[in-house]
């Protein structure tokens, strides 16, 4: 039986939790095993974790970009249009920045925004290096909402 294409469009993209699941790979349960093993062995990972946020997170308001009430390691630079994300991903990419520019239908149609991920091994000038791209691009894109 062939499925109607409007039908199927409607489902494929109204079912968000269908969109972005999948079964968790061996190699991905293991790692997350280790993970949770060296938070009880290297406390002092997640303290520099931590530092790495708050600096992070300070760094980003600083600017006047918008982070919303993230209070993790995933912090979101709130960007709103899809386009202007989109070239924002890129010029942080050509700095050597790797970002995830997230769209809809991830999110709402104009709340596109760059998805930075804090870990403990970054260093403070590689968050300085980012801090300052972001600097950059706002005097040039005006991405700044604060």
């Amino acid at each position: 039986m062939i499925a109607n294409k409007k039908l199927t469009n409607f489902i494929r993209f109204q079912s968000r939790q269908q969109i972005f699941s999948a079964t968790t790979p061996p190699g991905t349960a293991a790692g997350i095993v280790k993970a949770i093993d060296l938070i009880n062995e290297e406390p002092r990972l997640r303290a520099k974790l931590w530092d790495n946020i708050n600096y992070f997170k300070k760094g980003l308001d600083a600017l006047g970009l918008e982070t919303g009430t993230t209070c993790s390691a995933v912090i979101p630079v709130k960007i709103g249009d899809p386009r202007t994300t989109m070239d924002v991903g890129k010029m942080l990419l050509d700095r050597g920045v790797y970002t995830n520019p997230i769209m809809y239908p991830a999110v709402a149609r104009k709340d596109a925004r760059i998805r930075m991920s804090m870990t403990a091994t970054h260093e403070r000038e590689h968050l300085d290096k980012t801090l300052n791209a972001f600097e950059d691009i706002n005097k040039k894109l005006h991405i700044a909402k604060k």
